[in-house]
């Protein structure tokens, strides 16, 4: 793990990119590995978000998210050194942004939510729209799976947060052409709270 954490410092941005997505690979695979060395490893991706760089901020990005997955809430203390940044990329409204990189901000901050959405509930409004508009498009897998799942973890800690949006939130429910079968039932629990206790008409 050493090896690949000096390449994470190297001054050329190729190199950084490959070792982020060595991160997030052993991230997956062997955490107990990774586990050790969070402490440094989280400050180097946090400071490697610049959506200028964007294959090196594509898997800085990603392999928070993984990381997230695997520490659960104890990632709660490293949240304030990102989620400006992610929320920044997110909105991002340059026509040359790639959509990748706006689907994997979007995927992390629902994986990020899923442990800790108590503290993301807060930033909702900031990003909400954006994010629906980012994974609506995208086929249905894994990753669009745990970014929902957060998702809605954090609106049921803050309702208020999308309501200004909340047809970006319906619209991206019905991107799904296959849902689990308890994924829908989360989706028909948040949706029935607007119906019925927030006055959304039917």
């Amino acid at each position: 793990v050493t090896l690949p954490y000096q390449c994470m410092q190297d001054r050329i941005p190729e190199v950084r990119q490959s070792s982020f997505a060595l991160l997030g690979d052993l991230t997956r695979a062997c955490y107990r590995y990774v586990q050790p060395y969070i402490n440094e490893f989280i400050p180097l991706l946090s400071t490697n978000l610049n959506p200028d760089l964007v294959s090196v901020c594509n898997n800085s990005t990603w392999a928070i998210g993984e990381i997230a997955i695997q520490m659960g809430s104890e990632i709660r203390q490293f949240i304030p050194l990102f989620i400006s940044v992610l929320i920044n990329n997110i909105n991002r409204s340059e026509p040359d942004t790639p959509k990748t990189l706006l689907e994997n901000t979007a995927i992390t901050i629902g994986r990020i939510g899923s442990v800790c959405p108590d503290v993301l509930s807060a930033y909702l409004p900031q990003f909400i729209r954006p994010w629906c508009i980012s994974l609506r498009t995208i086929r249905d897998n894994e990753e669009k799976d745990s970014a929902f799942r957060g998702l809605c973890a954090m609106i049921s800690c803050n309702p208020n947060g999308i309501i200004t949006d909340f047809i970006f939130f319906c619209d991206a429910i019905v991107s799904w052409n296959n849902l689990l079968p308890d994924l829908k039932e989360i989706f028909t629990k948040i949706l029935s709270t607007y119906v019925n206790e927030l006055g959304v008409e039917r």
